[in-house]
């Protein structure tokens, strides 16, 4: 039981809301099909994955509820139920579906940048999302990171901003680390001088530093966004923009920054030091996306 807590406190709220949900998922499915659900058999695990995947569900929808799963038998002191049968059936299921996302969101470009920022309004609800936008898409944060940063994690340099995150997916120890923005070279795309106007409108007092606003009115609250509001923001302004809305979300201005970079010639390295990426593999799609004309393999030959 000791162990389940210490498990449980090492998650993300975002990982702990999942699992819940997971959870709930499951054992309704189980109360439906007169089956128990704690502690439930390798066969009836196998059975809900397939049901799962015959409604739709994704390869990675689903093994995050099997995660979800073997979290409460661990809480509740019983083996896990996910056994090498019960994995060949998930591996069948990604192999026939594939483990792409069917509906990642598309990466925002330098382009969408500029046709998004004239559009996001005037005022502080202006002023705040043009700031969240830039600084969310030069430091290739997380839609929870941002959502997450407080006035004190950002300081202004002559370079640009330090920002400073000190949770994210990865880190759970809180260790945090430290990102670079630096200043941009137009006055449009510049994240430094939209995160300056964005403060003009808000304050220097302590707490979020992107809150959310009223509706009318567009007051400021002292109340944090959290990473759907974000979302939220990138496509409202998509929209405005004359884009299709449904291909962005939060996402995109992290996909952005990582396939901007490696289109701008940045190394593996240097792009996992803006984004937070531990491995080069998860970097990799976004290097292969913006870098596919950077090298002519067959340059003269055709």
């Amino acid at each position: 039981m000791e162990r389940a807590k210490l498990a449980e406190g090492m998650r993300s709220e975002n990982t702990r809301i999942a699992y819940r949900k997971g959870w709930l998922n499951f054992s309704t499915w189980c109360a439906s099909a007169g089956r128990a659900s704690l502690p439930c058999t390798p066969d009836t695990l196998s059975l809900y994955i397939v049901g799962q995947a015959r409604a739709g569900r994704l390869p990675s929808t689903i093994a995050q509820r099997i995660a979800a799963v073997v979290s409460a038998h661990f809480a509740a002191g019983y083996s896990s139920p996910s056994t090498a049968d019960v994995r060949e059936v998930l591996l069948a299921i990604q192999r026939r579906v594939g483990r792409a996302p069917k509906h990642a969101k598309a990466a925002l470009s330098v382009e969408d940048l500029k046709l998004m920022l004239p559009v996001c309004g005037d005022g502080a609800r202006g002023a705040r999302d043009r700031a969240l936008l830039l600084v969310g898409f030069a430091s290739g944060l997380r839609r929870s990171e941002l959502a997450g940063l407080d006035l004190a994690d950002v300081k202004v340099r002559p370079e640009g901003l330090v920002v400073r995150v000190v949770r994210s997916k990865t880190d759970q120890d809180g260790a945090g680390r430290l990102v670079g923005v630096h200043r941009g070279k137009h006055r449009l795309t510049d994240p430094l001088r939209a995160y300056t106007a964005w403060l003009v409108e808000r304050g220097e007092w302590s707490g979020p530093l992107f809150p959310q606003l009223t509706m009318p009115g567009d007051a400021i609250t002292h109340k944090r966004m959290d990473g759907r509001a974000v979302a939220a923001i990138v496509k409202v302004c998509a929209e405005r923009a004359g884009l299709d809305a449904s291909k962005y979300g939060g996402h995109s201005l992290r996909a952005g920054c990582a396939t901007a970079a490696a289109a701008n010639g940045a190394s593996d390295l240097a792009i996992m030091g803006r984004t937070g990426h531990r491995s080069v593999a998860m970097v990799g799609r976004y290097v292969r996306h913006g870098s596919l004309f950077a090298v002519d393999p067959l340059a003269g030959a055709l």
